[in-house]
Formats: structure tokens, C-alpha cells, sequence
């Protein structure tokens, strides 16, 4: 068989579509690349939009007064004197990258201002979220931490 190079477009054309179709096929079965980056029920979450808003202007003021410390065997969140009152904290773990990973959990304070969660967080980047209310006011504090 001679290959002239009409016969070597095609053949190369042909080897390209087959490499690009094996590749989304690839993605698309393979449970490894599954990864939702988008939230469960977005349109009714969206909808509470303005409340939200305020709450994490309210979270901006009080956003110093609360640490948050992480490794991959949990998170320790810590408030200053000021927030010692404060109870019924809502905590939300977000992990963009496996959303079986995300959890929600209640915080109490301890005599120490400090609480403990004690869960497996697998390296990598996470979103926390506290959540709780004081003097009426609702406060929203969202903290990015990169686990190593």
C-alpha cells in the first residue's frame, strides 16, 4: 500500500477523532472525573439572595473575632471574649471538588470559646461557613482554607 499524502491527511484526521472520542469517553464513565461543582437545589438557595447579603455584611464586623484552625483530622473554631454569648452556631463544610465530602454541623462553645470538630477532612481546599444569630442580627463568617 502506498501512502501519498491525501491518504496520510485522512489517516492522521481518522487517529485524531479517535483519540478525542476515547478521551470523552474516558470523562464521562470514569468516576474519577466526576466532580459537581455546583450545589444541590441552586435556584432555592438563591432565592433567600438578599438575606444572605446582609448576613455576611453583619459577618464582616465580627469576622476578626473568630479563628478557624485545620488539618485532615478536623477543625478547631475559636470566637474572642466579645462573641462568648453567642450559641446554636451553624457550621457548613464545603468542599468544591467530591460534594459527598460537604457536611453541616452545630457548634458549642466551650468554657475556652473553642469547638471541636472532630471529622476526616481530606487535603485540599475547603469553605467553611458559620452561621448563628446575636442581638437579633443574623451573621454569615465564610473562610477559605487550603488543608495539607
Amino acid at each position: 500500500m502506498k501512502l501519498n499524502w491525501g491518504k496520510s491527511i485522512v489517516l492522521a484526521m481518522i487517529l485524531f477523532i479517535g483519540f478525542i472520542m476515547y478521551m470523552v469517553v474516558t470523562m464521562i464513565t470514569d468516576k474519577a472525573y466526576d466532580h459537581d461543582m455546583v450545589v444541590e437545589e441552586y435556584y432555592k438557595k438563591e432565592q433567600t439572595l438578599n438575606e444572605k447579603l446582609e448576613s455576611q455584611n453583619n459577618g464582616e464586623t465580627v469576622k476578626n473575632f473568630i479563628s478557624f484552625q485545620a488539618n485532615t483530622k478536623g477543625l478547631l473554631v475559636s470566637v474572642t471574649d466579645e462573641l462568648a454569648e453567642i450559641s446554636n452556631i451553624n457550621l457548613s463544610a464545603y468542599r468544591a471538588s467530591d460534594k459527598s465530602k460537604d457536611f453541616t454541623s452545630t457548634l458549642n462553645f466551650g468554657n475556652q470559646n473553642e469547638a471541636l470538630v472532630q471529622r476526616e477532612l481530606i487535603p485540599g481546599l475547603w469553605q467553611f461557613t458559620l452561621s448563628f444569630s446575636l442581638d437579633g442580627k443574623d451573621f454569615l463568617v465564610t473562610k477559605s482554607l487550603n488543608i495539607q
